[in-house]
């Protein structure tokens, strides 16, 4: 046994054969933003022995306050930088990068080797899409979700058709839930619902202390308010024909166009042109862009109401999930998410695919 994992095996709890049993897991981590990240780095370094991290989103400097491992100029996912950065974190495990979004198309081969799944991701849809998997397939899941202040944590061990799940505290996804880039998150709540989910899930795999298991954790940063609600089993129906009749499309794809630069710039006044970023941080694309630093929904509805727009951002991801909030506001907006976002601009631009 490592000496690495020494101040484990002094307790009790865990001793030798709990850290056995931790480095013969295999622990999936859905998504590896303000959650996952810090999740991800305990269960690295508790010795899981082999971690899964799902993450197709290159990482944003506008959530680097709360995904404390990148900053925000990286050029490769989430995913990738997240293990590089474990891996010097703890040498001595394995992992697998999946430089995905989760779909119902992947999932299988991502999630079925797992023993234990993290669900960490900011997006409702993809929530329930691990959940209803997981439930199916007899999985457990650790579930974490944060807005503002508060922070959510449950387990679902998923082991037979009576436990409770996801549907059963929440019966159908909220898309009118207010995303982080709307209404902003405490970069400390992340970290403590990420921990604690890490906290839940080596718990279970050892064995030992009081889990989550039919309750759901409330934890309110501002007040030190936390709650312990026992859930009771209310959902009945067949999940395996939810399964079957559902797409579960993420939230931020819905109905969103997608436009290349090098279709746009060939006629870029045709476009009105909005930018998430700061006017400071944008040069080149085009003289006519207007700056939503504050994302006020109206407003930017008032601006596009009579022209096609393209809203832009670092890489993409901002603005395609604001354009899928406001289609799901203002459906008759002709908006178009521009592909890659701003890093990919500035790589055409360097490769000189666009005319100077």
């Amino acid at each position: 046994m490592s000496k690495r994992y020494s101040r484990h095996t002094l307790l009790k709890e865990i001793g030798k054969e709990g850290q056995k049993l931790l480095s013969e897991s295999t622990v999936a981590v859905i998504g590896c933003g303000g959650l996952g990240n810090i999740a991800a780095a305990y269960l690295a370094g508790a010795g899981i022995g082999h971690l899964i991290l799902v993450d197709g989103d290159v990482p944003d400097v506008s959530n680097v306050h709360r995904q404390i491992f990148y900053s925000g100029n990286e050029n490769n996912t989430k995913s990738k930088v997240l293990a590089e950065k474990l891996a010097v974190l703890n040498p001595e495990i394995t992992y697998t990068i999946k430089e995905v979004r989760l779909s119902k198309k992947n999932c299988e081969d991502i999630l079925s080797q797992a023993d234990l799944v993290l669900e960490c991701t900011d997006d409702p849809i993809c929530k329930y899409l691990v959940n209803d998997y997981c439930v199916i397939e007899n999985i457990p899941l650790v579930y974490g979700a944060i807005h503002k202040y508060e922070g959510y944590v449950s387990l679902f061990t998923n082991s037979d058709e009576s436990q409770v799940h996801l549907r059963d505290v929440f019966p159908q996804p909220d898309l009118n839930i207010p995303t982080c880039s709307e209404v902003g998150v405490l970069n400390t709540i992340a970290g403590i619902i990420g921990m604690l989910q890490a906290n839940e899930a080596i718990k279970y795999i050892v064995g030992f202390g009081t889990n989550l298991t039919g309750k759901l954790l409330t934890y309110n940063a501002l007040t030190y308010d936390q709650f312990v609600l026992k859930i009771s089993k209310t959902w009945m129906q067949d999940l395996e024909d939810i399964w079957e009749t559902t797409e579960y499309t993420p939230l931020d794809c819905m109905n969103v166009m997608e436009i290349k630069w090098s279709d746009a710039q060939h006629n870029v006044s045709a476009f009105k042109w909005i930018s998430l970023l700061p006017a400071s941080e944008v040069s080149g694309i085009t003289a006519s862009t207007c700056y939503f630093s504050s994302l006020q929904k109206k407003e930017i509805a008032d601006f596009a109401q009579d022209t096609p727009t393209i809203v832009y951002c670092r890489t993409g991801a901002m603005s395609r999930s604001l354009i899928s909030s406001l289609l799901l506001e203002y459906p008759y907006l002709e908006l178009y998410n521009l592909a890659g976002g701003y890093v990919q601009y500035q790589k055409e631009e360097i490769l000189g695919s666009s005319p100077k």
